[in-house]
């Protein structure tokens, strides 16, 4: 029988053309779909990655040039610098010239002589490269000069045919400096503008010492000096300014204060002003020094004895400090370089409490360091060698960020060397030549290190994990570091998942086992509701009502997490006192009514209960106790140990106990084991106190203390807080998506397992939830997305402070809140944007990696369901 003799059946009905039409529609829609959520992930990802790629490209010379020095610039330079534009050079020689000099030819512009009576200065001191520096001369005078600049605008109908030839971007000489094309029709001049200032007389005109070592800082309670005599005493002089209101001519004070002598074999060969003044350094050539506590100028004493060049016979080659004057930046003749800052040890041995210490090792040996040049925007830091090799480091990671050889490699020792104004460049002096770098730094500051591992900041005890990206001056080093706010992302979701997840599953469980199906379906709803509340509405209650409200009422609140399970669990081991008969009649709305009634309750029970702990457990104040300024640390533990304690006596009882009880109760009467029932559930509360009590006198004996760890000072807007409301706001999502897992379990296994003599709840654990395993997992994860993800709760009750800390009691700052406060203040395409844009990709690197690991486990689940 071939084909042709059995025809196929032909189809009595054929789907119509608008069905056809519209399912190819909805499936290229859903392609669509598809295809542009996945395009808009990518995108999200490449963008993200765009903006943060450049904070880890290296460093590097971009361009270089060098001149020969002109004739009168031969000699040796104390301090050098340029413009912020890089047109114009000037160099302090130690005869006391200023000579300003074009930095593309090499030609001089203007030379000013600020030797005093045809006197040169007999010691010379200059603020890192501010163009400001002190003057002493040998009749005892002191003179403050700076090295400026004037920047005057031409436009189009002034500009000369020379300047009309000029490229945008490009400059040439102009009159007395030099000019620089910056638009189509708008140049730029730059001209030396040095200003001096009148003479101080530091020291008696008829005196036969003169001053051969000088320092000076300026901060806001005026400028501050200390110079060193040929005798070998050492000064400290005020300086106040005062703007008479009638002539308007600024009068100039000096008050002067003796110094302890330093001691030691010879006279210091430098000082060294640090901060703000209030310390001053004495140091010798051979790396000795003494450093002096200026807070007090009536009272200056001796704060200790340093050796900044220890185990070895190197000399000093350069000093310098950094941005904000704390870190001294020390370079050895043995190629050694350090930075010594002050801070403040556990067990402080000087008069002021702080000590000097060598933090940062750029350099442990090498060529012979000759000078130090800080930036005066960051804390980078050059140095010049005698090799000719010139080094950049940023300080806080101690990472080498340039090398470059601008005079080649056998040119002679570097002389001195500046940063420009705006670390675009640098300006370097050696082997009677000037060289030019043009830099590209990147940012030293978001480098992986600076980033994710701790950093020892100035001013801290020990390296630590900080951000805090603004300051109150712009000498404050940026402190950039992620970890605070990924720890904080993690504080977030653990104490929202901890409160939220054990409400959300036992909720969905007693829904969708026990509870009657006409309340089911209003519950459920009335629940889902509660997703639709915004979370800053959320955060402005769990800030202006829910915080003030727990910290007023502390101790009931945190009695309430022992009332209201023990009212819950009490309840449901009297209901079993019911005869069956009414237990049965009772089964639906009064059996939930009777739940309900539970919770109010226990909140009496705490409220109660809260004052008689507080007055007797913590000594009449819980915030006092947590401060540690009072009771003991039994107390913590015992609270603490509680939840611990608990699982160990249900443990031991079913383990030890619970065969005995199945032998023993097949015979008895449900009101003679409800009875027993209710003598165990009050003999496993005893055995949890006892236990929670005998481990907190062995931690407590031992020394141990939970305050300072998971538990210290009370902050209003704390962990606890958030836990609750972020919990309320997870709660609706986990429990939707557990209850339709529940219910989504076939009927005919809940009946064969009622079916084989298992009870309601026995079902419910053992058949149910392990069959429904992979949905509630899902549900588990997805309230986790939405915690790890939520901005405006924690933003709004966390106190937003980025610390990191277990303790519950006080708050943290999370990665989207850091992005939401202060992503729209942060300067385009700065470090501080970019590694917020970082913190972002941290995120989103969170979120993908945890989804992962969910699916992963949840595919292990549903094999096990499917199995059953």
């Amino acid at each position: 029988m071939t084909a042709r003799d059995n025809p196929r059946p032909r189809r009595v009905r054929t789907t119509s053309r608008s069905v056809r039409v519209a399912e190819r529609l909805a499936r290229t829609l859903i392609s669509v779909g598809g295809i542009g959520t996945i395009a808009a992930v990518v995108l999200i990802l490449a963008f993200l990655l765009s903006v943060v790629q450049p904070m880890f490209r290296a460093s590097a010379v971009e361009s270089q040039n060098s001149h020969a020095a002109a004739g009168r610039i031969d000699g040796r330079p104390v301090r050098v610098g340029t413009d912020a534009y890089q047109l114009i050079g000037w160099t302090l020689l130690a005869d006391g010239r200023l000579v300003y000099h074009d930095l593309e030819s090499g030609a001089v512009l203007e030379s000013l002589d600020l030797a005093s009576n045809g006197a040169p200065p007999s010691a010379i001191a200059a603020t890192s490269a501010a163009g400001e520096f002190a003057l002493a001369y040998p009749d005892g005078t002191l003179r403050f000069c700076r090295a400026d600049f004037t920047m005057t605008f031409v436009d189009a109908e002034q500009a000369t045919a020379p300047l009309l030839a000029l490229a945008i971007g490009q400059s040439a000489a102009h009159g007395r400096g030099r000019v620089q094309r910056i638009s189509v029709d708008q140049w730029r001049v730059q001209e030396p503008a040095a200003t001096l200032q009148p003479p101080l007389q530091a020291l008696e005109a008829a005196s036969a010492e003169r001053i051969v070592a000088l320092d000076f800082v300026r901060a806001s309670q005026g400028l501050r000096a200390a110079w060193l005599t040929s005798a070998g005493a050492i000064e400290v002089g005020k300086l106040d300014e005062r703007e008479d209101p009638m002539t308007g001519e600024t009068r100039v004070e000096l008050a002067r204060f003796a110094v302890p002598a330093a001691g030691g074999e010879g006279r210091p060969a430098r000082l060294v002003l640090t901060g703000f003044g209030d310390s001053l350094l004495a140091i010798w050539d051979d790396g000795r020094a003494v450093r002096y506590d200026l807070r007090q100028l009536d009272r200056i004493a001796v704060a200790e004895a340093i050796d900044l060049l220890p185990g070895g016979a190197a000399r000093i080659g350069a000093l310098e400090l950094l941005i904000g004057r704390g870190t001294l930046a020390v370079g050895g003749s043995d190629g050694s370089l350090v930075c010594w800052f002050r801070v403040r040890p556990d067990l402080p041995t000087t008069v002021d409490g702080t000590a000097l210490q060598p933090v940062h090792v750029l350099a442990a040996a090498g060529p012979a360091i000759t000078s130090l040049a800080s930036s005066e925007r960051s804390r980078l830091l050059a140095s010049g060698g005698a090799d000719g090799s010139v080094r950049m480091y940023y300080v806080p990671t101690n990472e080498e960020r340039v090398v470059a050889q601008p005079f080649g490699a056998a040119a002679g020792p570097i002389d001195a060397l500046a940063f420009a104004p705006k670390e675009d460049g640098c300006i370097v002096h050696g082997a009677a030549r000037v060289a030019h770098l043009a830099l590209d730094i990147g940012h030293p500051d978001g480098s992986v290190r600076a980033l994710f591992t701790p950093l020892w900041y100035e001013g801290y005890s020990v390296p630590e994990h900080v951000w805090q990206s603004s300051s109150g001056t712009d000498e404050s080093e940026p402190k950039l570091g992620l970890v605070p706010l990924v720890f904080g992302t993690l504080k977030a979701t653990f104490f929202s998942l901890l409160f939220g997840v054990p409400i959300a599953l036992l909720a969905a469980i007693f829904t969708a086992e026990f509870l009657p199906a006409r309340l089911r379906t209003p519950i459920k709803s009335t629940i889902e509701m509660m997703a639709s509340l915004p979370s800053v509405v959320l955060g402005f209650l769990a800030a202006i009502v829910i915080a003030p409200f727990v910290q007023q009422w502390l101790p009931s609140v945190l009695a309430l997490f022992a009332t209201l399970p023990l009212c819950l669990l009490g309840g449901a081991y009297l209901w079993q006192l019911l005869p069956a008969r009414t237990s049965i009649r009772l089964a639906n709305v009064p059996r939930f009514l009777c739940v309900a009634a539970c919770v109010p309750l226990a909140g009496a029970l705490a409220l109660f209960a809260g004052p008689w702990i507080e007055r007797v457990w913590f000594g009449g104040d819980v915030e006092g106790w947590l401060d540690a300024s009072r009771g003991s640390a039994f107390p913590g533990w015992f609270w603490l140990l509680l939840p611990l304690a608990c699982a160990t006596a249900i443990f031991a009882c079913g383990r030890f106990a619970g065969p005995w009880l199945r032998r023993a109760s097949a015979s008895w009467s449900r009101s003679r084991c409800a009875s027993f029932d209710i003598a165990r559930f009050g003999a496993i509360g005893l055995a949890t106190v006892g236990i929670a009590a005998l481990f907190a006198w062995l931690l407590q004996q031992g020394g141990f203390d939970a305050r300072g760890s998971v538990l210290d000072t009370y902050v209003q807007r704390n962990a606890l807080v958030v836990g609750f409301v972020m919990g309320f706001a997870v709660i609706p999502i986990i429990y939707t998506l557990a209850e339709d897992a529940l219910t989504s379990v076939p009927q005919s296994l809940r009946l064969a397992s009622l079916g084989a003599g298992a009870t309601p709840w026995q079902t419910a654990v053992r058949i149910v939830v392990p069959t429904a395993g992979s949905g509630l997992f899902s549900a588990i994860m997805v309230g986790l997305g939405r915690a790890v993800g939520e901005t405006m709760i924690v933003l709004m009750a966390t106190g937003n402070t980025p610390v990191m800390e277990w303790n519950v009691f006080n708050g943290f700052r999370t990665l989207s809140a850091n992005i939401a406060v202060e992503l729209p203040e942060a300067a385009r395409d700065s470090t501080h944007y970019r590694t917020l844009f970082l913190a972002a990709l941290t995120l989103f690197a969170i979120t993908f990696v945890v989804n992962t690991l969910a699916e992963v486990v949840r595919q292990r689940f549903r094999k096990r369901s499917y199995q059953l």
